[in-house]
């Protein structure tokens, strides 16, 4: 809705970022304020740290207000992948004859059918379902309303996150002093801010890199398939502490620095030194720290390799692949990813957006793509803990008690 202000956390591994925009006219996006904080007291997708977590919500949250000139009480809240569910339900129905059109009650009557055909399980949370395709009579369509047939046929994907870690992050977002609205999947919502709608036409994976995990979303004109890969940027920082012997923060500085794979012979042999635990002074090329860096990077990709495989439409990636988040940033990464996935593939900054700092940066991009998904009208997809749509009362009803102006 253009004009209204929406608030979205992503609330990660490495930080919490509290972002206020509205849409302006077409796609454009403006960032009205944003807040962050680095320690998140997350690690992959679990509450480790309560209170931890609860202030760096606290304290992205107070940044926001201070740069947007709003009192924030309530924002939706980005899940990342943590014990991910998804399933593929297929439902056909009888149509009342070919003389009478195909209406709305037709439709949710094969969207119901739908659902009876996902098992209940009352340890997760149903957050998002995506109709994929609809059939007349075994002819695919676009749109059923208004059309004759026998059958109506709908695919749906429903896709489910732990109910335990759904209440532990409303409690946190509570604790802090606002209202949870409702729940998105980061998985669902990042492709929004970095790949066109062409490119999902066509068939295109994003990949997320983040602190703790990584995350796949694959479209084919709709979302097609998701998964969550166990392993992140952490993970590299993480092997470079245990094999160079330093401290995790000096360890993730010198990737910061460094952090290259398939490091030319050039780049190669450019001397790096570095701190061990024990104070002394190691020298390292760059080559021998690409080397323990790219092992892992390397593992990442070939578990993505195995999910897009296991996908339906694995081959009709003619988009190829989208890489972002924070662990995009390594030097000659797309280089790497085509060699093991055999497909183009790219860095995603964020696209059409408009803020008063700089924006366009991997970084941001699941932000963004909440804060897309949320004011672009999916927030009746959004939920939260109880497991009924969060946003029931109608759109502006609902962000008009998220804020309050100053």
């Amino acid at each position: 809705m253009v004009g209204t202000p929406t608030v979205v956390l992503d609330v990660g591994a490495s930080k919490v970022l509290c972002l206020v925009g509205e849409r302006q006219a077409g796609r454009d996006l403006k960032i009205l304020g944003m807040g962050s904080c680095s320690p998140s007291g997350l690690r992959r997708g679990a509450v480790v740290d309560m209170p931890k977590l609860v202030e760096s919500i606290r304290h992205s949250l107070a940044e926001a207000e201070r740069t947007a000139g709003v009192k924030i009480t309530g924002a939706f809240i980005g899940l990342a992948g943590h014990e991910l569910v998804a399933r593929t339900s297929r439902s056909a129905v009888a149509i009342a004859g070919v003389s009478t059109p195909i209406d709305e009650d037709d439709v949710n009557r094969a969207l119901a059918a739908a659902d009876q055909d996902v098992p209940a399980n009352d340890s997760l949370v149903t957050l998002h379902r995506v109709i994929q395709t609809y059939a007349v009579d075994g002819e695919p369509v676009q749109n059923p309303l208004w059309l004759h047939g026998n059958k109506l046929e709908v695919q749906t994907l429903t896709v489910a996150a732990s109910r335990q870690a759904c209440t532990t992050l409303s409690r946190a977002v509570e604790e802090a002093g606002i209202d949870a609205a409702g729940f998105i999947l980061e998985t669902v919502a990042t492709a929004g801010a970095v790949v066109s709608t062409d490119e999902q036409e066509m068939g295109v994976a994003v990949l997320d890199i983040g602190a703790g995990s990584s995350d796949l979303a694959i479209f084919h004109g709709q979302l097609r398939h998701v998964a969550e890969i166990p392993f992140g940027g952490d993970d590299i920082t993480n092997d470079l502490s245990l094999v160079l012997n330093m401290t995790r923060r000096n360890a993730e500085q010198l990737k910061r620095e460094y952090g290259c794979v398939c490091c030319d012979s050039e780049e190669g042999e450019q001397s790096i030194s570095f701190q061990t635990t024990a104070m002394r002074t190691r020298t390292q090329t760059r080559f021998q720290l690409s080397q323990i860096i790219e092992a892992r990077q390397r593992e990442i990709f070939e578990f993505v390799r195995q999910e897009v495989a296991r996908s339906e439409v694995g081959q009709k990636l003619a988009a190829g692949m989208v890489i972002t988040g924070g662990g995009a940033l390594l030097q000659n990464l797309p280089q790497l990813g085509e060699q093991v996935l055999g497909m183009q593939v790219r860095i995603g900054l964020p696209q059409d957006v408009t803020a008063s700092e700089p924006i366009d940066d991997p970084h941001y991009a699941t932000s963004i793509g909440l804060l897309r998904f949320a004011v672009d009208g999916h927030q009746e997809e959004a939920t939260g803990p109880a497991n009924p749509p969060a946003v029931s009362e109608g759109l502006r009803e609902k962000l008009a008690r998220l804020f309050s102006f100053f």
